[in-house]
């Protein structure tokens, strides 16, 4: 397994977050890193860094227009999961896993009930930066997308217990 660091971008190419995990896995499909608890989160508009308060697993998709964060507990049951709408994610010449963050949220609270979070933003971060029309239209499928996915329990939704997932999590 090997240290690899994600990094967000808001359109078109201002860096937003960046955290560095674990590779899990990697397929024809999607990237599966794990972040430890504590580990820093850098979030470069804000000039600011946080501790992550559970370990993380983060589903980073490269085909569809979203990622999965799910944080979980010392039994590695899921208590809460923060999908980004996005573009796909893919690797840089650096070899960090990278994509462009829309400003859209879909997140399950450690309730169960799922939301939309920041519509309010993505409407008005495709005004002023002038997002292309296929770019928009992307966003808005892939939030569909998404919620088929949730509702029909496609990986990494609809499991209880990620200790076995893609190899032992630390």
């Amino acid at each position: 397994m090997q240290a690899i660091n994600i990094k967000s971008y808001k359109y078109p190419d201002r860096p937003h977050v960046e955290v560095q995990g674990t590779l899990l896995s990697e397929t024809p499909h999607y990237y599966f890193i794990a972040c430890d608890k504590n580990t820093l989160l850098k979030h470069h508009i804000k000039n600011e860094a946080y501790k992550i308060d559970y370990k993380t697993l983060h589903f980073l998709s490269k085909y569809h227009g979203y990622t999965v964060s799910i944080s979980i507990d010392e039994q590695d049951k899921p208590v809460s999961i923060f999908c980004n709408i996005s573009t796909p994610c893919h690797k840089d010449a650096d070899g960090n896993i990278t994509y462009i963050d829309l400003d859209m949220d879909y997140v399950k609270s450690n309730t169960g009930q799922w939301f939309l979070r920041n519509n309010d933003l993505f409407l008005e971060s495709s005004k002023k930066y002038q997002y292309p029309l296929q770019l928009t239209n992307f966003a808005l499928v892939s939030l569909q997308e998404l919620k088929n996915n949730i509702k029909d329990n496609v990986f990494p939704f609809g499991i209880e217990n990620f200790k076995d997932v893609d190899g032992p999590l630390k």
